[in-house]
């Protein structure tokens, strides 16, 4: 694991730091833009991994009390295979738990080997269900 590396709620200063490190992975997306309102209304939510005051990961829970979500799962690449993926999730899961939510779903690309392993290790089962997304 990476020292001293703490995991926090973000803050509206994190936004252009998360930014930076989404683009390492995904284009620019729309509803991006909802990042502070995200931030503002469930601090608790929006989680990162910073190491020696850098933002070197980030995940996103999304809740309807009563199952969860999991989005933006990133761990900069010179961090990989160091526990940031790791504590990152435990603490979201933790954060849910805390809510009283039991159970999250995520979707994560075939090709992602690292990020399969990883929610493998922590009890994650890969389903047959359809999963529908509607861009608007």
């Amino acid at each position: 694991m990476i020292q001293p590396m703490i995991v926090r709620s973000a803050t509206a200063g994190d936004i252009p730091a998360m930014l930076a490190l989404w683009r390492q992975f995904w284009k620019p997306q729309p509803y991006e833009a909802n990042l502070p309102m995200k931030i503002e209304r469930e601090p608790d939510l929006v989680v990162v991994a910073e190491d020696g005051g850098r933002i070197v990961g980030t995940v996103i829970g999304g809740s309807d009390l009563w199952w969860a979500w999991i989005y933006r799962v990133a761990v900069d690449r010179e961090c990989h295979q160091k526990g940031v993926g790791t504590a990152l999730l435990k603490e979201i899961l933790q954060r849910f738990k805390a809510r009283g939510i039991h159970g999250a779903d995520l979707i994560v690309s075939p090709g992602n080997e690292p990020m399969l392993a990883l929610v493998r290790k922590l009890g994650g089962r890969e389903h047959a269900d359809r999963r529908y997304s509607i861009g608007f």
